[in-house]
């Protein structure tokens, strides 16, 4: 990759200079944010001060680093028992300056990811950015300053996901898989994607990933916590998530967890529409319902059901009817392929049990590829691609509705995902000969 002094580069130049001044506003204000905020503290007053996701992997890790246990009362729970021995060093530093760093660190990855993004896209990083780089850019934007302000690990699942798919395209499938298990460590959501490797027949990809997770997921915190105790987390992990956190828990529980209008899962909006659950704050005294009818929870469960089982067969199928030879050959080969990556991408946010705003960053990909087809379309016939072009308003409408509580109940950040998702099966199964 060419230095950014190269003359054919300084195109790169303003919006690399704009990215500098706002990681900068972000870091100070993370910092700021979480200032006078100790180890001694009492978490639940800090608490109360201000919303941290960085914050609560602080205190864990401080309290592995004492007490030599992990702990779930900071809040830490849907992460496997490796992510707070993984987040160890930031303990290290005081809360103010780790929040700073952590904010800077994770906008330079999304920065270099927008750069990969754009290299594969482009074939070789141009002399500026894309127009469908800017706009995917800036339709990515509002849920990248949410994961950067929060201190969430998202935008480094993000780098992670799209630089094993960078290595992927180069051939490089050892360190692919070892950047896709780092992220499957990190956040359990992108083991969905081992099963479109395994589709694509990538097995040295999916072989690497499950490797790095077995040997570091078990090995670190065999090594921090001992035998027993390590096996003990893990298995009070599973119970977490099989059940408390469980799709069957969320719809089926009398009062669901996580079930504030930011969460945007298919399992609570579905909950949220069927039948009649506050999505508002706690403390809100008249509630937030955004119910359109009260059907029993079975019932609910049984949609539940079927939409995943077509979300799932539907990316299967345009995963095996245009799987193409490897590598592809030719350009509508690897336009259908890309879309295929961007159509698990979509579906792993689908699937997931728990979707907040934050985790929208990890749509980049399919984002990227959309706003670059209908940049291309433009550019050959001169006419605007209309699945392209509804796709992304869909998506710029929904992320104008986060300022709307009900809307985001009703799920509108989950209509975004869908509609990216859709777009991407139809590329697909016509192989990308739109892509022209």
């Amino acid at each position: 990759m060419r230095s950014l002094t190269d003359p054919r580069l300084r195109g790169w130049l303003p919006l690399l200079a704009a990215g500098a001044v706002y990681a900068g506003a972000i870091g100070a204000a993370v910092a700021v944010k979480t200032a006078g905020v100790s180890r001694s503290d009492e978490y639940s007053a800090v608490r109360e001060q201000t919303t941290s996701d960085f914050r609560d992997y602080w205190f864990t890790a401080n309290h592995l680093r004492d007490t030599g246990q992990l702990t779930t009362q900071f809040g830490v729970h849907n992460y496997v028992p490796f992510f707070a021995v993984f987040m160890l060093p930031w303990s290290f530093l005081p809360l103010p300056v780790g929040a700073a760093l952590f904010a800077l660190l994770s906008l330079a990855l999304f920065g270099v990811t927008v750069v990969l993004v754009q290299t594969l896209l482009n074939d070789g990083l141009g002399p500026r950015p894309r127009v469908g780089t800017l706009l995917a850019l800036a339709l990515a934007l509002p849920y990248v300053h949410s994961c950067a302000t929060l201190g969430n690990v998202g935008l480094l699942v993000l780098f992670l996901v799209v630089a094993a798919w960078f290595l992927v395209e180069r051939g490089r499938e050892w360190e692919a898989g070892l950047a896709l298990g780092l992220a499957v460590l990190i956040k359990l959501l992108p083991g969905v994607l081992l099963v479109f490797l395994l589709l694509r027949r990538r097995f040295r990809v999916a072989g690497a990933a499950v490797a790095v997770v077995v040997v570091l997921g078990l090995g670190l915190p065999l090594l921090t916590l001992g035998p027993a105790e390590a096996v003990r987390q893990h298995w009070e992990f599973y119970k977490r998530a099989a059940g408390q956190h469980s799709a069957y828990q969320t719809i089926t529980a009398d009062q669901p967890l996580k079930a504030k209008f930011s969460n945007n899962a298919l399992p609570i909006v579905l909950r949220r529409l069927l039948s009649p659950v506050n999505g508002g704050a706690d403390d809100e005294a008249s509630g937030l319902y955004v119910n359109v009818a009260d059907v029993p929870r079975r019932t609910i469960f049984i949609v539940y059901a079927i939409l995943v089982a077509v979300f799932a067969l539907a990316s299967v199928m345009a995963t095996l009817r245009s799987a193409g030879r490897w590598p592809p050959a030719g350009l509508d080969e690897l336009c259908a392929l890309r879309a295929q990556f961007g159509v698990w991408c979509c579906l792993m946010l689908l699937l997931a049990p728990l979707v907040w705003t934050h985790y929208l960053p990890l749509a980049y990909w399919p984002l990227a590829l959309l706003a670059d087809r209908a940049e291309r379309t433009r550019l050959a016939t001169r006419r605007v691609c209309r699945a392209s072009a509804a796709t992304l308003v869909i998506w710029l409408v929904c992320a104008v509705l986060l300022a709307w509580p009900a809307a985001r109940a009703a799920g509108a950040q989950l209509a975004s995902v869908t509609a990216l998702w859709a777009a991407l099966v139809w590329i697909t199964l016509r192989r990308g000969a739109a892509h022209a």
